[in-house]
């Protein structure tokens, strides 16, 4: 097999290359940022229902897509690997869809927050992939670059979602502004249901 298409033959990868492709793709086209594929505010009346989806591979900036592209590589591949290519690409994109669906909800109905929000961004399936990856392999050592110190998937995974929730609910986020704390929670969640429906059924089988 060529070096390239064997490269491009997991779900990973082509998942990953397809963020790059986008994001430079919306660099070119849509200098001012906004495409239409966007996830907007279900109050909005520039919502539209493919924007759950679509969003998701799009992002607000180099940080942004590097940040999230290391992450999808580093516990993606290692995921599919167990998983399988097909499993692992329904896995990565309920997740996605699930944090989309979580973030509106929690904002709009328990948060009573109406500002018209415009998210983007694959944060959402990456924590999906990130709980899968702590129920997996509870003692697989990560470490952040901000925080060169090893920590369990165990302790690491819980403890992130725990910034999260608080600032959520705060506002005050150690990540930084504009950060989608809910839709981080909701692909987490997702993440974990899933995964636990996917081991109830084999146990059974």
């Amino acid at each position: 097999m060529p070096p390239v298409k064997q490269l491009l033959s997991t779900a990973t990868n082509q998942l990953v290359l397809i963020c790059v492709l986008v994001f430079f793709a919306t660099q070119l086209f849509s200098p001012n940022g906004y495409t239409g594929f966007e996830m907007y505010s279900w109050n909005s009346r520039y919502f539209q229902p493919w924007q759950i989806v679509t969003s998701m591979f799009l992002h607000g900036g180099v940080s942004h897509l590097l940040f999230n592209m290391l992450a999808l590589w580093m516990f993606g591949r290692i995921l599919e690997s167990v998983l399988g290519k097909q499993r692992f690409l329904i896995f990565y994109l309920a997740c996605g869809i699930g944090a989309a669906i979580f973030q509106q909800v929690i904002r709009l109905y328990v948060i009573n927050d109406e500002s018209l929000l415009i998210s983007v961004g694959a944060s959402g399936a990456v924590y999906g992939l990130l709980v899968a990856f702590a129920l997996m392999f509870p003692n697989f050592k990560i470490m952040l670059i901000f925080f060169p110190v090893p920590i369990a998937a165990k302790y690491f995974v819980p403890a992130l979602l725990a910034f999260d929730i608080i600032g959520g609910f705060t506002g005050h986020s150690i990540f930084g502004q504009n950060i989608g704390h809910f839709a981080h929670i909701g692909g987490a969640v997702t993440g974990f249901l899933l995964l636990q429906f996917w081991l109830k059924r084999a146990s059974t089988h």
